[in-house]
This record gives C-alpha cells, structure tokens and sequence, in this order.
C-alpha cells in the first residue's frame, strides 16, 4: 500500500511541478508562446523579459498554488496508512522533493524548466512553517547582504532544509523527513551550478535596488 501511495505522490506532484506557469499565463492570459519569445526558455526572467515584471508576481502566485496542492495532496494521501498523521510530514516532503523536480525538469519542455525555489520554499513552509521561516529568513538575509539572488535561493534551502533535522518532532521520522528536505536543497544547488561559476568569476548579475534598475533584476533566471 505504501509504495503504491508513494508513486502516486510522485506522479501527481511530479505532473503539478511541470505545469509551466509562465508558459501557461503566456498562452493563456497573452495568447502568445513563451517558447517561442524571447530567449525562448520557458522561466521566469524570460516571461519578465517578455510581458514586463508587473506580471512577475503571477508566475509567483501560479507556482506557490500548485506547489500547495502537490504538497498538501502528498501529506493527505499519507493519512490513509497513518492516521494519526506522523507520516504527513514526509508525504509533503516527498511531495515536494518531486514537484520541485518536475518543476526544474518537465519532461514536455525536453527538461528545460525553473530553478524550483519557490517549490522548495513553498514545501518547507507547507510542512513546517519554521522551516519555511528559517529558509526565507536566510534568503532575505543573504539577499540583502550579497545582492545575489541566486547565492541567497540556494542559501535559504539549504539552510531551511538543515533545520529539519531540529524542528521535526517525530524522533523516528526525523532522519528520513531531513533527507528528503536535503535532497530537495542538492537539487537546487545542482540546478544553480551555472550561477555558482558566475559568482566566483564576479560575472553574476546583482539586485540593484531602486526603481531605476527593475530591469536588471530579471536577468540570469535565478527562480
């Protein structure tokens, strides 16, 4: 029964996190292809670049709506073998772990997909919301110090992902839920490995703060 519940979690999340968001609001909401705009990848900063970042904050909101429901599905559908819930909080990690996955590798765009930030963030809340403080407390920290989105994201998971191991209540749970927290954060850093050669070569984009320099802060397709 479990490793049924377990590839049905995978698939379902997997499917929520390759939905698309800027490709479906670009569709959609402009009747235009992404794919076919721009620089033809279907992320964040190409959509910005594209419609404009007024629009960014519905990429956002589309991406924390379905990573909601990939997690909490995960969590619910854990409660059919436990019913006094000690399992969800790996059913949402599980989840997470997938549609962050699905979101960075979706299979309909050849694998070309986000970095998964906000599905990491996004799960880390959803299971424990002082993970999901801990992650955006650094991200906001290291954002505000470095000026690097990208250090910051895969900074705030990271870290978030390692608190886990301290905010977990369940002794026996407590080992696989911070593996699969850690996963999740690998998967990030492996994602921003092209961010990570910028940064030491001082060739990384930075956050320039003001409303002059809005356009800087779509480059380099950090989420």
């Amino acid at each position: 029964m479990i490793p049924l519940l377990f590839i049905l979690i995978a698939v379902v999340s997997y499917g929520l996190g390759a939905l698309n968001s800027a490709v479906l609001l670009s569709r959609f909401a402009f009747h235009k292809d992404l794919l076919k705009s721009g620089n033809g990848r279907p992320t964040y900063a190409n959509f910005v670049r594209v419609f404009g970042s007024k629009w960014g904050p519905a990429v956002i909101a589309v991406d924390i709506l379905k990573s909601a429901i990939a997690v909490l599905t995960g969590g619910l559908l854990m409660l059919i073998v436990n019913r006094d819930g000690n399992y969800v909080v790996v059913g949402k990690l599980f989840a997470g772990f997938c549609l962050t996955l699905g979101q960075m590798y979706p299979i309909q765009h050849r694998l070309r997909g986000g970095r998964g930030v906000v599905c990491c963030m996004t799960t880390f809340w959803l299971t424990d919301w002082r993970l999901g403080l801990v992650a955006t407390g650094v991200f906001v920290i290291v954002v505000a110090f470095s000026q690097y989105v990208s250090l910051a994201s895969m900074t705030g998971c990271l870290v978030g992902a390692l608190s886990a191991w301290v905010f977990i209540p369940s002794e026996n749970l407590k080992g696989v839920a911070g593996a699969l927290a850690l996963f999740t954060a690998l998967v990030i850093v492996w994602r921003h490995r092209g961010n990570i050669q910028h940064i030491l070569a001082h060739r990384e984009p930075k956050v320039k703060w003001g409303p002059s320099q809005s356009g800087r802060r779509s480059r380099g397709d950090r989420f």
